[in-house]
């Protein structure tokens, strides 16, 4: 029971941490939670999870300088999908299932755990990136107090559908697809043709499983995220524009290695040969 609390308790944290290092982007542990460009915070180092506290559009010391610089959209792309600790099987053959519109299912595969191995798994349906103007922006707020030691929200990545899974250290699979079905009104009449919605079919393990879907094009979700801080006046006085945006850092993670639970990892002192003080986790 222990260790099962143990997990729920950092499940979060070791989500994030899997898709942070095979996409350097911050995952949303919540999707249909709002992030948005311009948003400040923290990351909260139990559980990884992105705090605001206001947003450079809105905020009195900010909103003026941010005024002639809003956020910018780029087109949507295809399909994305990020993996850690995990095996892609293929394109699944889902003609042999008896549900409606499965076999041209838009987004479909498998993917099989390692055993004694936490995996992650973040599916997202054309999803969209919507950028700060960084160029010319960065260099107001480097004087603003308020964003001094805080994570800014440079972009976000939107979608109308996602698919999230963490595995359970065991040799579990999922299987996905996302597909149209009738909508309740048109499935009774069996009308053809008629309004459909899009939905997730699955067949999954043990693990946390979460998803969600809209209508196309209304980018409901935030499965993803950049942030950056701001640089200290030090290093802005002796560099200026041309090295502005590399200026700001891109936010590491403020929690040692993890383990497969999601806890940090002892920190071995080499020089002495033993293990450094305890924290609170351990």
């Amino acid at each position: 029971m222990f260790n099962l609390m143990f997990r729920k308790k950092y499940e979060s944290r070791k989500y994030v941490d899997l898709i942070k290092k095979v996409s350097s982007n911050w995952a949303n542990w919540d999707p249909p939670r709002p992030i948005q460009v311009g948003d400040y915070g923290m990351i909260d180092e139990q559980t990884g999870i992105f705090e605001k506290e206001n947003n450079i559009y809105t905020a009195p010391s900010t909103a003026a300088l941010c005024a002639l610089h809003r956020s910018q959209a780029a087109p949507p792309e295809e399909n994305i999908i990020y993996n850690a600790e995990v095996q892609h099987k293929g394109i699944l053959d889902l003609t042999h299932f008896n549900i409606p519109g499965i076999a041209e299912a838009s987004i479909k595969g498998q993917w099989k755990f390692n055993k004694n191995k936490t995996g992650a798994l973040l599916v997202m349906a054309q999803p969209r990136i919507t950028f700060l103007d960084e160029a010319t922006l960065f260099e107001k707020l480097v004087g603003v107090k308020e964003l001094d030691d805080k994570c800014l929200v440079t972009a976000t990545v939107t979608c109308h559908a996602y698919a999230m899974y963490l595995s359970s250290q065991s040799e579990d699979s999922i299987s996905l697809a996302l597909h149209s079905t009738p909508s309740v009104s048109a499935a009774p009449l069996g009308l053809a043709g008629g309004e459909s919605k899009l939905d997730w079919w699955s067949e999954k393990g043990a693990g946390v499983f979460r998803h969600g879907c809209a209508e196309p094009g209304t980018y409901s979700f935030t499965p993803m995220f950049m942030l950056k801080r701001k640089p200290k006046n030090d290093k802005f006085s002796s560099h200026r524009s041309a090295l502005l945006d590399t200026m700001w850092e891109e936010v590491q993670v403020p929690w040692r290695p993890l383990k497969e639970g999601g806890e940090e990892a002892a920190v071995v002192n080499t020089l002495a040969g033993s293990q450094a003080p305890k924290t609170s986790e351990e």
